[in-house]
């Protein structure tokens, strides 16, 4: 029997410390419902959870991105729903005014109601914002604006202007087709958790980013003033057209009157000797651009009322290809929603099965430690007696 050295009691506290370290780390988990709280406890199980956990907090905030991007369309259509029915009374006015019944006088009267809705037409298109930035590609004060498009494709001018381009057809696949002459704003939507290659290969001129973009969206928005709806080439803006003509800000469309005396350019709208066009002609000439057959039109009556010979997309023509686009990519960004909402669950349900606890089977393992821990103190005290069995020899 020995003394100094307690065997059986030293083997007894390396069971207990080592069961207490146990119950420690249960307590651990049991409290905070993980099952990696640090590195110590599963080293590849916590990279591999990270990484997860990136993937899911990058998805969640990219879901929010594009409820923001449908926020800005639903935005934008509500307002081309107005201009179309906008259009619609401006066209129900030409039909109305080709009506022999009426003089000039009563023309001119149609004339002011047309006016009126053109400039509504521009304050829609001028005032259609998202955050304070401007959604359709417009001057700030629209007709007679000198080129009609934003002098630069500058977007620093303030923090709250949108990206800009003075020629749509520079982006990729225009909503209003390549044919487009006016001007366009965009947006870049982040709509995926990562920036892969395929982003950076998109990614045109460090401004826009093509279809082939992984994660990234571009949501183009044409211009959609007077100037792009009433005539087949904005840029033109009517500034270099007849100047006998009295525009008032909407071009030739603007005037429901004609006087062969002090009108005679409107002759070659009808492509006719100087005084020999009539109303109807220059009627049948506006009605055409509001349904958007400016096709129809022979180029050199388009050079004669416009100054341009372009097949621009206008009026109803315009509003329905911008709003069919919106649909488009409304329609693609909800479906974008439910793949989000079901990546962000899957990859949630992957990083929950490395790295949470298994309640039942840790219960059970604390139960465990619980009765080592009260057994392993018991068979302690009876270690720390045994010495005392040597006292019976000394007596």
């Amino acid at each position: 029997m020995r003394i100094n050295h307690n065997i059986a009691s030293m083997t007894t506290q390396g069971s207990l410390f080592k069961v207490n370290r146990e119950m420690s780390k249960s307590i651990q988990k049991l409290s905070t419902g993980l099952r990696i709280n640090s590195a110590s406890d599963d080293a590849a199980g916590l990279g591999v959870s990270e990484n997860l956990r990136t993937q899911v907090r990058g998805m969640e905030q990219s879901l929010r991105n594009t409820q923001d991007a449908i926020a800005l369309l639903n935005i934008a259509d509500g307002a081309l729903n107005e201009q179309a029915g906008i259009l619609q009374r401006m066209r129900e006015l030409v039909v109305q005014a080709k009506n022999d019944t009426y003089t000039d006088t009563e023309r001119q009267y149609m004339g002011q109601e047309f006016n009126a809705l053109g400039q509504e037409l521009d304050r829609i298109a001028a005032t259609t914002r998202y955050n304070g930035m401007q959604i359709f590609a417009t001057p700030q004060l629209s007709g007679n604006n000198v080129g009609g498009i934003y002098a630069s494709n500058s977007d620093t001018s303030a923090p709250e202007t949108a990206h800009k381009t003075i020629n749509a057809s520079s982006l990729p696949d225009p909503p209003l087709g390549s044919e487009d002459m006016g001007s366009e704003n965009y947006f870049n939507m982040m709509i995926g958790g990562n920036y892969s290659q395929e982003d950076v290969n998109a990614f045109i001129g460090g401004d826009y980013f093509k279809s082939s973009a992984s994660n990234l969206i571009t949501i183009k928005f044409g211009q959609m003033d007077t100037n792009a709806l009433l005539t087949p080439d904005p840029s033109a803006a009517f500034y270099n057209a007849n100047p006998d003509w009295d525009f008032s800000g909407l071009g030739v469309v603007g005037d429901f009157s004609w006087n062969p005396l002090t009108d005679g350019g409107d002759a070659s709208i009808a492509g006719g000797a100087s005084g020999t066009a009539g109303i109807q002609d220059k009627l049948t000439l506006i009605l055409q651009v509001i349904d958007g057959d400016v096709s129809d039109i022979s180029p050199a009556m388009k050079m004669s009322a416009f100054g341009t010979a372009a097949n621009g997309p206008t009026g109803l023509d315009r509003v329905n290809k911008m709003r069919a686009y919106i649909g488009a990519v409304t329609n693609r960004l909800e479906s974008t929603v439910n793949n989000l909402m079901n990546q962000i669950t899957n990859t949630q349900a992957a990083e929950s099965q490395i790295r949470d606890v298994d309640m039942a089977s840790e219960t059970a393992n604390f139960t465990k430690s619980q009765i080592l821990t009260q057994s392993a103190t018991a068979m302690l005290s009876q270690a720390n007696s045994l010495p005392q069995g040597v006292l019976s020899l000394l007596r």
